[in-house]
């Protein structure tokens, strides 16, 4: 019986289909480094129909904004976290502002509002403002969350261009 079971074991080593070899190189892979001196990470995925999606983050990762918008003038950047998938970009920064809470504001309004961009949310809460909008013809979307802060504001901008 033993020699019955080791014989049928060896019938089953036949080499692997086309189907089987590309299901394994179409195994998702990835990676990640951390910096030690600054602790920026990036990482970056690769999934099963080849797509790429990387991604950055740390104080000095350049935010690379999908347009129009930017930073406003005198701004200090304390943290950006970039995502790009395809030509998808996805970006979220942190930072403060010589702008008071209500001139921030209005800075995101005028971009948003020159650009086209309907802005779907206006909440001026009690401890935070909050913005949020987009194109509906492009798909871009944004959400900003603004605070009161000594000499100016705190914000978080996260801004979103063909990442779903």
């Amino acid at each position: 019986m033993a020699s019955c079971l080791a014989l049928a074991a060896c019938g089953d080593t036949q080499d692997p289909s086309a189907a089987e070899v590309a299901a394994e190189d179409a195994k998702p892979i990835g990676s990640y480094t951390v910096d030690p001196e600054t602790g920026e990470v990036r990482a970056m995925h690769t999934d099963g129909d080849g797509t790429r999606t990387t991604l950055a983050a740390g104080r000095t990762v350049d935010p690379v904004l999908p347009a129009p918008f930017v930073l406003p003038p005198g701004a200090t950047i304390e943290s950006v976290t970039r995502v790009e998938q395809g030509d998808g970009r996805l970006v979220t920064i942190v930072f403060t502002s010589e702008l008071d809470r209500n001139a921030l504001a209005e800075f995101y309004r005028g971009l948003a509002g020159e650009a086209g961009f309907s802005v779907t949310s206006d909440i001026p809460g009690e401890s935070a403002l909050v913005l949020a909008g987009g194109d509906v013809d492009d798909g871009t979307t944004f959400a900003a969350t603004i605070r009161a802060s000594d000499g100016g504001s705190e914000a978080e901008l996260t801004v979103s261009a063909g990442i779903g």
